[in-house]
């Protein structure tokens, strides 16, 4: 696999693109930290597409691989001319964030790729894998707290699950109860903020899933609406 495979959309616009709940988020949050949030946003929707048209397990291994290669090697070589990653080893890497600490990202979406059964365990590797690691290193780039930012990146990587088309395992309900009880109830610091409307968003597509209605559309004025309260006052 070689960078042009992967397209040649900048991290902003592959998330304005694909992703209007995450883009409204980022504009809310400091400018000095939005080329980072972007650009490691950016890289869990490259792994989620790869996922997402991937017919052949094996080839989606393999270009998983590719993008793990690539981000241990942003600590200690230049980026490919590859937009995300260009991206990472400008205004995340220098922000202290390892791009080695990036890989459990590819951990997720290889189990996304790889499992068709979630038991509790195995989803609890997966919401620590996909949203505690992307909220951990979006933290850091916010100033804020690493420990409450984890939390809140469980809660937003249920939501994406279900938003995959996936029933919640009978795990679910119990996950969602816990993460509400320690990040969301309370209000969250300001620099938080951002993450925390996108967690907050994710427990009601798995509330509307679980009482088994449709999801509506990512940036919908209510879900926009339901973020700016958060922005707000931190609930």
């Amino acid at each position: 696999m070689t960078a042009s495979d992967t397209g040649p959309e900048d991290p902003t616009g592959r998330v304005q693109a694909a992703d209007r709940d995450r883009y409204l988020a980022v504009l809310h949050a400091p400018a000095a930290a939005r080329d980072g949030l972007f650009a490691l946003f950016a890289l869990d929707l490259e792994l989620a597409q790869i996922v997402a048209t991937t017919s052949e397990p094996l080839l989606g291994e393999i270009r998983l691989a590719w993008w793990r290669e690539q981000l241990a090697r942003l600590d200690s070589a230049p980026a490919p001319a590859q937009p995300t990653l260009a991206a990472l080893a400008q205004h995340v890497v220098p922000a202290g964030v390892s791009g080695a600490g990036l890989e459990p990202l590819e951990d997720a979406h290889l189990v996304l790729l790889l499992d068709e059964h979630f038991d509790a365990d195995k989803l609890d590797r997966y919401l620590a894998n996909r949203g505690g690691t992307l909220f951990t290193a979006a933290a850091t780039l916010l100033g804020a707290d690493v420990g409450a930012a984890q939390a809140l990146g469980r809660c937003w990587a249920l939501g994406e699950f279900v938003r995959r088309g996936e029933r919640p395992p009978f795990v679910a309900r119990a996950l969602l109860e816990t993460v509400r009880q320690n990040a969301v109830v309370r209000p969250v610091d300001r620099a938080l903020r951002p993450l925390a409307g996108l967690a907050r968003l994710a427990l009601a597509d798995v509330d509307t899933v679980l009482a088994g209605r449709d999801l509506g559309p990512r940036g919908s004025a209510g879900r926009q609406l339901r973020l700016l309260r958060t922005m707000l006052t931190g609930r």
